[in-house]
């Protein structure tokens, strides 16, 4: 054989063979795609009904991620019931509300699963559920309502800083980082804080079948072990993640060991983090980054770096002993 059919003989092998490497990888990645007994998101040929576990996990202030697994689950004709696995000091009430009204709307039978802490909104996100399972040590409760601010008069003085507002009422600038708040504005807030409870404490009458008169003695920000909460009312079942898991497939009419259909996990690229990592906030003006600059720089001088979730302005559903 010459050298040029001995050429082409190696051109067309070396072409077989990166031939079968694309279709084997493809096929691959097609079948993963396409597994209906890992992802919510999977409508395959070859899946089988499950539970979903949907987890959410740390501070709650933002609510786009579980919504949209939420939404997953509930299109994906296996999912026939839902656990929502919470470790969840709480967080910002508005999130926590928009999960709540999610879960509860859910149109599948759905179970909480409490882990280490489901306090305060994590506790709330659960009433959402049929039925709460807890560990006996959990650690949950914390019904209450909560505002920080912080006064750094003194500091800006001490940093010969003179901060002042231009405002069109005498509350507009009610709770300002650089004076004393006064008795007129502290009682003001009180009265929304105590409205903001009376939302917490009707969702838990209502979804634990108890009178607000029933857990009014409750909600005083106080925490409660698995046990104590059991016999409170506040929960109907100690046991893990495994008994929450097999009572919703009951619920669901899974006969046997149900199928785990856990959340689809979003990959990004090295691109796009570092995108994530370098994008400024569109929201945020030039000036309200120099202004947390500003408070920031101070914080860090004196060594109150961790004062910077205090001074986040928001009303919270929040265990602060987590924190």
């Amino acid at each position: 054989m010459n050298s040029k059919w001995r050429s082409l003989l190696l051109v067309f092998l070396a072409s077989g063979i990166f031939f079968a490497i694309f279709v084997g990888g493809s096929y691959l990645f097609f079948m993963k795609r396409m597994d209906g007994n890992t992802t919510a998101s999977s409508k395959g040929m070859f899946k089988s009904e499950g539970v979903g576990v949907l987890e959410l996990s740390g501070v709650i202030m933002d609510s786009k991620k579980t919504l949209k697994s939420l939404r997953r689950f509930e299109e994906n004709p296996n999912v026939k019931a839902l656990v929502v696995r919470i470790n969840s000091p709480g967080g910002a009430v508005a999130p926590s509300q928009e999960i709540y009204e999610a879960i509860k709307h859910f149109p599948k039978p759905k179970v909480a699963s409490m882990s280490s802490v489901a306090a305060s909104g994590g506790y709330y996100v659960a009433v959402a559920t049929d039925k709460i399972f807890a560990n006996a040590g959990t650690i949950t409760g914390s019904i209450g309502v909560i505002m920080e601010f912080a006064n750094l008069e003194k500091l800006y003085e001490w940093a010969k800083i003179k901060r002042f507002s231009i405002k069109t009422g005498k509350f507009k600038d009610s709770g300002a980082e650089y004076r004393e708040m006064r008795e007129e504005e502290r009682a003001l807030l009180q009265g929304m804080v105590d409205d903001v409870l009376l939302q917490f404490k009707s969702a838990v009458a209502e979804g634990r079948k108890m009178t607000l008169d029933e857990v009014t003695p409750l909600a005083d920000g106080r925490i409660f072990s698995g046990s104590q909460a059991q016999k409170a009312k506040l929960v109907d079942v100690l046991g893990g993640i495994d008994d929450a898991i097999a009572e919703a497939g009951k619920l669901g009419g899974i006969t046997g060991r149900p199928k785990v259909i856990a959340e689809k996990k979003e990959k990004k690229g090295i691109l796009e983090m570092v995108q994530d990592l370098t994008r400024e906030d569109d929201d945020e003006s030039a000036e309200s980054r120099s202004q947390n600059h500003l408070v920031s720089s101070l914080q860090k001088a004196v060594g109150l770096e961790k004062m910077s979730s205090m001074l986040e302005p928001g009303v919270y559903w929040i265990w602060k002993g987590a924190l």
